[in-house]
């Protein structure tokens, strides 16, 4: 039950940051040069704006999301998941 909880909460991530990306393609919020802390963690390139912060994290997002809910599955079906690797290009 925690890894499908973890899977709609990280949903709920994934529906902020695209609601922040709108924000920022309106001009709402400024685009401006990404952290260099943000550079570093994500390999980004060094002219990175928050946009493309707020893209990857997004996906890792979406990755957490997918996990948690193949997590969630192979428990329910009473498998183990050391047992069941997600599939090749699965994550």
């Amino acid at each position: 039950m925690a890894h499908r909880i973890t899977g709609y909460l990280e949903e709920e991530a994934i529906h902020s940051y695209t609601e922040f990306l709108k924000e920022l393609d309106k001009g709402n919020i400024e685009n401006v040069k990404a952290p260099a802390i943000a550079i570093d963690y994500w390999r980004l390139p060094a002219d990175a704006t928050l946009r493309d912060v707020v893209m990857v994290v997004r996906a890792d997002e979406a990755h957490h999301r997918d996990v948690n809910h193949f997590a969630s599955d192979i428990h329910y079906q009473g498998r183990e998941l050391k047992d069941n690797p997600a599939p090749i290009g699965y994550h």
